[in-house]
């Protein structure tokens, strides 16, 4: 049975690659190019006697190959960056620096994440200070303040081909703590006392505490999920699915993406417009409609919580592949959503603190 991850997956697979700026250059400049040989050609005709004899043994120019400018940006700063709202990576089939990763600022700069990754994680904190990145030069997860320029490097040794497959990258709100899923078993890893340990094998990571809090693993089997907290039962929630958010600041609530299930239809898992929000040690759930989204969105991942009832929330287009995805802030009492910026709309994009 295929999860609704991997029907995601296979979706962005079949995304066309198009520049459609490129492309309106390039048909531009071959029109222009274009009147000027017939403008050419007809002062040619005009001239008398051996003008013809000259037009016919004319040898044809050679054809104009043009490349765009490919749009560049500077390199990422050591320290004094701003807050990250987003980071976006071109669609390309090459190594080169057109296929690194982007840094978008709150203030509205663009960096070029020089030592980022060909495969392997770019996340950020949910507060945006702080990034961590697999470093292939390094071989390990490095954590960076943007703002003052630290530098913190996992003991965890990791090859670029652990992140071949799917992988994932959790951090805790203040950065130095991450849980990281590649090849193997899951890790929890601490940069500032140097530490890693292993979580149980098979499971997801999905939330992690600063310090010595809770770290929040699911596990989906069959048509249910058991969501573990660490220090606490593990509880069972009653759809197969990995699209939770963190958990909250009271450390009790935490959300997930609503989703219906039949086996007769495909795809079998298809998201139903809502947010379940629930309690894990107990208690109803609550099913909550965000209210406020642009037309054609769904809700469709969740991440930090940027108050105590408000999460973040990526809304994706379900049937309209015009429209762009965003991403909100949406209140888990009242479903109001309050849009916070759209995604950059070529190839991979990571948002500070979403679980993916």
């Amino acid at each position: 049975m295929k999860t609704l991850r991997e029907d995601l997956h296979a979706l962005a697979e079949q995304a066309p690659v198009v520049d459609l700026g490129a492309r309106a250059v390039l048909r531009a400049r071959r029109r222009r190019a274009t009147r000027l040989a017939v403008s050419v050609a007809a002062a040619l005709c005009v001239v008398g006697g051996g003008g013809a004899v000259l037009l016919q043994q004319a040898r044809p120019a050679p054809p104009i190959v043009l490349t765009p400018p490919a749009a560049t940006a500077l390199p990422l700063p050591a320290k004094g960056v701003a807050p990250v709202e987003q980071f976006y990576r071109p669609t390309c089939r090459t190594d080169g620096p057109a296929c690194r990763w982007r840094l978008v600022t709150r203030d509205g700069a663009t960096y070029e994440l020089t030592d980022g990754p060909r495969n392997g994680p770019v996340e950020a904190t949910a507060d945006g200070r702080r990034i961590a990145y697999y470093s292939p030069g390094k071989r390990a997860i490095v954590v960076r303040d943007l703002a003052g320029g630290q530098v913190w490097t996992s003991p965890l040794k990791q090859d670029d081909r652990d992140f071949s497959g799917e992988y994932a990258l959790r951090l805790s709100p203040g950065g130095l703590r991450f849980a990281v899923s590649a090849t193997g078993a899951p890790r929890l890893v601490d940069v500032q006392a140097g530490t890693s340990a292993s979580l149980p094998k098979g499971s997801w990571p999905v939330s992690v505490a600063d310090g010595t809090g809770p770290v929040v693993l699911a596990r989906a089997k069959g048509d249910t999920t058991s969501l573990w907290v660490s220090g606490r039962d593990p509880v069972t929630v009653p759809e197969h699915t990995y699209d939770f958010s963190a958990l909250a600041p009271d450390g009790r609530t935490i959300a997930r993406v609503g989703t219906t299930l039949d086996r007769n239809r495909e795809p079998m898992v298809r998201r139903d417009g809502t947010i379940v929000v629930f309690d894990v040690t107990g208690g109803a759930e609550r099913r909550v409609r965000p209210s406020g989204l642009a037309a054609g969105l769904r809700p469709a991942k969740l991440g930090g919580w940027t108050s105590p009832r408000q999460v973040t929330m990526l809304a994706y287009p379900d049937d309209d592949p015009r429209a762009t995805a965003v991403v909100y802030a949406v209140d888990v009492d009242s479903g109001r959503a309050t849009e916070l910026f759209a995604l950059r709309g070529d190839g991979q994009s990571s948002v500070p603190g979403l679980v993916r």
